[in-house]
């Protein structure tokens, strides 16, 4: 505003004058609600807080614990091994007393130490020479075949191009920083249009992986979904991850809502616990619905932080307890909670949200809008979703198979976002497209403990890996 439109607001009476200090007024409120935004009171992820101005919680007590490992923990070191690849017999030569020779000498004892370490790296060329050879008898002239994989003059193989697929969709390397990877290793010099046909073979031959791991995704208990937004030629699209404990699907689409759930064609066929994050677009499949209570505990920190009132302290001190006591029921072998400690638990849940609703008195009718419900404080937002969703909210508490978090999906999520931050965005659709299927592969390879080179490997030879059990 300039001082001259200052004046004229003056001017024009006391109404002016309050009229526009109540609307800075509410533009400076919510400038200090966004810039007071941070992971641990809204959906921000961590990466984006501010170590510098973030508030740190403080410790209701000290802790007195001393630095590094704590007594029982099972440290991680170096064992030896029954049969070592190498083995260096050291003998003395001569007396260390006399000076006299000890050769020919059997030893009387030893003692053994084992050294770790790389093996240098260097590019391995194996030669295929198919010989010809004339029949003594007929004339012919017989030529060997070579094997079915060797198809080239000169080519790449496979354990190479596994390794390649790994360092891009698992270590998230860009094609520039993999060439010089290779001939920092190897001193051999490689194209990063190599690098993409090699990624492009490892994605088709993942093609009936995708949809075995669909078909199979169906048949989980309990399926975890969420979406993040991606970078491709500067428009914004979306990654897609439908997961369980034992599979990972990603997909990626230019749209984040229902048009692209429909397209990844999992969730609109699935009958079994769906946990997500409360979006809008979920609700509207016919699967049963679970919400991710870590979304709503940093709300519930974020309305106490704003509006100062205490039922979303309360509310978060009951779900984190609920959660205790599920964990503390599992640990003991039990499938389900007592049906007191249930009771008393859903008891304080209504008897909170019922006194929460004197916080915020009925909107002024007086006031009219254009269009659209009359504005609500965020709280009064939140206490309409866990009264509406009560089942939704507290299914982890009846239900042991569901947790109390959708942090499974976040977590499978979570590298896609440092995927842009050490790779940037993608070049284009496709190179997006070849990301997410080998990603969801290597995930899938690492949630059943299975050794992710090999695995490349296996799907290029046509025996790709499916998980058989059911997980949750």
């Amino acid at each position: 505003m300039t001082e001259q439109q200052a004046r004229d607001i003056y001017h024009q009476g006391e109404e002016a004058v309050v009229a526009k200090f109540m609307e800075f007024d509410a533009r400076l409120k919510r400038l200090e609600e966004i810039i007071g935004m941070n992971s641990t009171n809204s959906s921000k992820p961590p990466s984006t807080d501010n170590k510098l101005t973030k508030k740190k919680k403080q410790s209701t007590s000290s802790s007195k614990k001393k630095r590094g490992a704590q007594a029982g923990h099972k440290g991680k070191n170096l064992k030896i091994v029954a049969t070592p690849d190498t083995t260096e017999i050291l003998l003395p030569s001569t007396c260390s007393c006399c000076n006299g020779s000890l050769k020919n000498i059997d030893s009387s004892k030893f003692e053994k130490r084992q050294l770790f370490d790389l093996p240098s790296v260097k590019m391995q060329v194996a030669e295929y020479q198919a010989h010809s050879i004339e029949c003594k008898e007929c004339h012919t002239l017989n030529k060997a075949e070579f094997p079915e994989n060797i198809n080239a003059t000169t080519q790449y193989g496979d354990k190479l191009k596994s390794f390649i697929s790994y360092l891009n969709a698992y270590q998230m390397l860009p094609y520039e920083r993999i060439a010089e990877t290779i001939e920092d290793l190897t001193s051999h010099k490689m194209s990063t249009g190599t690098i993409y046909n090699f990624l492009n073979t490892h994605y088709e031959s993942l093609q009936k992986f995708e949809v075995a791991l669909k078909e199979s995704l169906l048949k989980e208990e309990v399926l975890h979904s969420d979406e993040t937004g991606i970078n491709i030629r500067g428009k914004l699209h979306w990654i897609h991850v439908a997961s369980s404990s034992v599979m990972t699907y990603y997909m990626l689409h230019q749209k984040r809502g229902r048009e692209a759930m429909d397209d990844m064609n999992i969730i609109p066929n699935y009958n079994g616990v769906l946990v997500h994050d409360h979006w809008t677009p979920y609700n509207h499949y016919s699967c049963t619905h679970s919400y991710c209570n870590a979304h709503i505990l940093r709300e519930l920190t974020g309305i106490t932080q704003k509006e100062s009132v205490v039922w979303s302290q309360d509310m978060h001190t009951l779900l984190t307890n609920m959660n205790i006591a599920v964990h503390k029921a599992k640990n003991s072998d039990k499938s389900e909670l007592s049906q007191a400690q249930m009771q008393k638990f859903i008891t304080n849940y209504e008897k909170i949200i019922k006194s929460a609703n004197n916080y915020y008195p009925p909107p002024d009718k007086t006031i009219k809008k254009a269009r659209g419900r009359p504005k609500q404080e965020k709280g009064k937002n939140l206490l309409d979703r866990l009264s509406k969703y009560q089942d939704e909210t507290l299914r982890f508490l009846s239900d042991f198979r569901v947790p109390f978090t959708n942090n499974l999906a976040e977590r499978d999520l979570r590298m896609i976002k440092v995927k842009e931050k050490i790779s940037g965005s993608f070049a284009s659709f496709k190179g997006g497209e070849i990301f997410c299927r080998i990603r969801s592969y290597i995930s899938t390879l690492k949630k059943n403990n299975i050794a992710v080179l090999q695995g490349l490997r296996d799907a290029l030879a046509g025996k790709s890996y499916v998980p058989v059990g059911v997980g949750c």
